[in-house]
């Protein structure tokens, strides 16, 4: 889970640094995706979200 944590941070780091739109995207999108997997694992087990990352992509999902 710390490596987890730890990729997740770095994926937040290049949301400011990438180039293109689509790069930016790309880098919100997986930072949501493991906000949201993290968030089900810690469910699972018992564990408190707060404090945690989350989830904060668009919930109506209008690109989809």
């Amino acid at each position: 889970m710390n490596r987890f944590l730890f990729d997740h941070q770095l994926a937040a780091m290049k949301v400011d640094r990438s180039g293109t739109a689509e790069e930016r995207k790309e880098a919100a999108d997986l930072i949501g995706r493991r906000a949201e997997r993290m968030a089900t694992w810690r469910t699972a087990n018992g564990l408190s979200g707060l404090g945690w990352p989350q989830d904060e992509r668009n919930s109506d999902k209008e690109d989809d």
